[in-house]
């Protein structure tokens, strides 16, 4: 760290920053900003699936541009070599993009903005070779071949209200508890949607027993759990939201629980890779209704064909050529994540795990993070995720995967070849 920043000057700067970053995440929620009215589905299907939808946008540009205003303001007093200024300036940056985003709706420049935020179908993952869209494909074909219709998630499903009440069964018993409320609600896209506070489901989904678990691993173990968390920092609790930059990160962390608990079903794993999908022929000029097609052989009802599409045409011009990319990101930030989290526990460095979940952070703020922690800045996280509780288990898990990564295992596959396991149908 450079010498040339005493410990309190910093902490009054991050105080300063902090109160302008609050003000941005309340004031320019980018989700709420881009919903569609419950009218607009209605009037869709009114018209027999054929007529573009009208959603109606409602964004404050006098309150955009006095924010925007604070944080040009706030620019000067982070200059400077120092990583938690580098940080700083980097949430900085990305609450501007944000509120550019929301400035440029339904226009060309709304996808270009989105794209530099989020990525898109062809962005290549990490600076790596792969993109987005060929990490898709590629666990779409997996997926396909191991192909399975008794698992649990076919099974009876409940409704959103029978479902709300064994959401609020779980937080009643989670101990420490996390305060939450659960709201039903039919202003919302996807089935649940979890604030800080607050876990929005839709009125009219449906929900399996494994959708229970999984969405608890992903809305209150990971989204709400890092926003409480953040929440309870004294110097810098604007990490509760975190800023737009944050959300690869953030979705990849919860993607990972699903996973790494075993509740990621085919079909939602499934539908992570058919937004990637959506996004690219967004991108290539399909519009709402041939996207919405699409989806239609890809849903169990025009409903949730809707839905999905809406998702990714939000704020977007619904004629094609581009799209609001945010879905690009679960997939390549699980691959973060969990490449993030084998070399941490290779090296057996609990805190820097830890401060991945001491709010809502990107990967590369992690080691600034840690160092904050140690000098008394950011304080360690109040809620553990259980797969966090559990460090024998994680330290087991991943080295078994980082052996087994780099072993040749050609003669492994030769040996199950000579064994006809092919005759009985069975795809290794």
């Amino acid at each position: 760290m450079t010498k040339n920043f005493s410990q309190s000057k910093l902490v009054l700067t991050l105080k300063e920053a902090n109160e302008v970053f609050k003000g941005c995440a309340k004031k320019s929620k980018i989700l709420a900003a881009l919903s569609w009215s419950p009218e607009v589905v209605t009037e869709f299907f009114s018209k027999k699936e054929s007529v573009l939808p009208k959603p109606v946008y409602f964004v404050d540009k006098a309150e955009i541009k006095s924010l925007l205003e604070q944080l040009k303001a706030l620019e000067p007093k982070l200059q400077g070599e120092h990583p938690l200024l580098a940080w700083l300036r980097r949430t900085l940056e990305s609450y501007q993009q944000g509120m550019s985003l929301l400035t440029a709706i339904e226009t060309d420049r709304f996808f270009d903005i989105s794209t530099q935020m989020y990525g898109s179908s062809g962005t290549k993952i990490f600076k790596g070779e792969t993109t987005n869209l060929e990490l898709a494909k590629a666990l779409t074909q997996r997926i396909s071949v191991c192909s399975l219709n008794d698992i649990g998630e076919n099974f009876v499903k409940k409704s959103a209200v029978e479902f709300a009440a064994s959401l609020e069964e779980k937080i009643k018993l989670r101990s420490p508890n996390i305060p939450l409320k659960v709201e039903l609600t039919d202003t919302i896209t996807s089935k649940v949607v979890a604030g800080m506070n607050k876990v929005k489901l839709r009125k009219d989904a449906r929900f399996s027993e494994l959708e229970l678990e999984a969405l608890w691993n992903h809305e209150v173990e990971s989204h709400c759990l890092t926003a409480h968390n953040g929440n309870r920092q004294p110097y810098c609790d604007f990490v509760s939201a975190g800023g737009p930059r944050t959300t690869l990160t953030q979705e990849g962390l919860a993607v990972f629980y699903e996973v790494y608990a075993h509740t990621m079903s085919q079909n939602r794993f499934l539908s992570l890779c058919h937004r990637v999908e959506a996004v690219s022929l967004a991108e290539s000029g399909a519009s709402f209704l041939d996207v919405y097609r699409w989806y239609k052989d890809r849903t169990d009802t025009p409903l949730e064909a809707f839905f999905n599409t809406q998702r990714i045409f939000r704020g977007a011009k619904l004629t094609g050529g581009g799209a609001f990319t945010k879905d690009v990101v679960y997939l390549s930030g699980l691959l973060g994540v969990y490449n993030f989290l084998k070399l941490a526990v290779k090296n057996q460095n609990r805190i820097l795990v830890e401060s991945l979940v001491c709010g809502r952070m990107a990967l590369e703020d992690v080691s600034t993070i840690a160092w904050l922690r140690t000098h008394g800045i950011i304080q360690p996280p109040y809620f553990i995720p259980a797969w966090l509780k559990n460090w024998e288990g994680l330290l087991s898990f991943f080295s078994l995967t980082a052996v087994f990564d780099g072993l040749d295992l050609s003669n492994v596959q030769n040996y199950l070849d000579d064994q006809r396991l092919h005759d009985w149908d069975v795809a290794i």
